[in-house]
């Protein structure tokens, strides 16, 4: 186990959510119907919503959602992916994935810092955590909030900046990786200057093949006990 800190995103790294891309996006558009709008934007548009990083608002700005309603779009959009996390949670289909106890066990007892950082919010993130018993796993966790959090989601390095701060991270005396299912960690963790660490596992379907992403993951793994490999 060559690094001393492991930062982890949640979903669809460790949480499993079935049919994700669908899952997501029936929530976005639910939540863009609650707004005074003229039409819904095509699945087309609504699919570069989730890369828009720090740009997210002038999509909705485009799609007729106001600047001032940007905290208001969150809180809609936070509301009803935590209603159906809680179903689909208490139904057992939302669920860790069967590799994740292990990983963090082994983690754990090899006396290795953990984190997760997720563009989740906060309270969503803890609840998954209690339902899942993982309250013993993680020395930090960065998830959104209503305030600059949303500014410094991924792609952003700032949330895995804060972490590393937080930890005591010197990377002079020790070293770090950031372990995610999609380009916004990759993204994130190459810009907080650490290691980035692709986990595919096949959920979603990239528009865009890896080798053309602007940053590079350091690692590609199909599982997360190819963690111990590297």
């Amino acid at each position: 186990m060559r690094f001393n800190l492991y930062l982890f995103d949640l979903d669809n790294s460790l949480l499993y959510i079935p049919d994700p891309p669908s899952y997501f996006d029936n929530i976005l558009v639910e939540t863009i119907k609650s707004f005074t709008i003229k039409e819904i934007p095509s699945r087309e548009e609504r699919n570069k919503f989730w890369n828009s990083g720090e740009d997210y608002m002038v999509l909705l700005q485009k799609w007729g959602i106001k600047l001032k309603e940007g905290e208001l779009f969150w809180r809609k959009f936070d509301a009803n992916d935590f209603e159906k996390r809680r179903i689909l949670i208490a139904d057992n289909k939302i669920t860790l994935f069967l590799d994740v106890l292990n990983v963090l066990n082994k983690l754990k007892a090899a006396g290795k810092k953990l984190a997760l950082v997720s563009n989740t919010a906060k309270y969503i993130v803890n609840y998954v955590i209690k339902e899942f018993k993982l309250e013993n796993y993680f020395h930090d966790i960065f998830a959104l909030g209503y305030g600059i959090e949303q500014e410094i989601a991924k792609p952003s390095p700032k949330g895995i900046s804060l972490i590393l701060k937080n930890l005591g991270f010197n990377p002079n005396k020790s070293s770090a990786i950031m372990i995610g299912d999609s380009k916004i960690d990759i993204i994130a963790a190459k810009r907080a200057n650490i290691n980035a660490c692709l986990l595919k596992r096949n959920l979603w379907k990239f528009s865009e093949t890896v080798d053309a992403w602007e940053y590079q993951p350091d690692f590609i793994i199909e599982n997360l006990e190819e963690i111990f490999t590297l």
